[in-house]
């Protein structure tokens, strides 16, 4: 933040997604981020399309996965 007097200060950039995320799912080649109609940015989980053991999004961070494999996030 700018000391008063000094202009206006420079507006806060958004984080790219998948640094707001924790744990395993930005590593997992299984998510793929999906953004709402909002702004808000979830990663939906690949799995659960032919798992039911696996939540679409699941809530972050997820610290342990049976399905986890290291990956790019899409």
């Amino acid at each position: 933040m700018k000391e008063p007097g000094q202009g206006p200060a420079e507006p806060r950039r958004p984080a790219p997604a998948q640094s707001s995320f924790g744990g395993l799912c930005p590593a997992c080649r299984h998510a793929r981020p999906v953004t709402s109609a909002k702004g808000s940015t979830f990663l939906l989980c690949g799995l659960a399309a032919v798992d039911p053991a696996f939540p679409r999004y699941p809530p972050q961070p997820v610290r342990t996965c049976a399905g986890h494999e290291p990956g790019p996030l899409r």
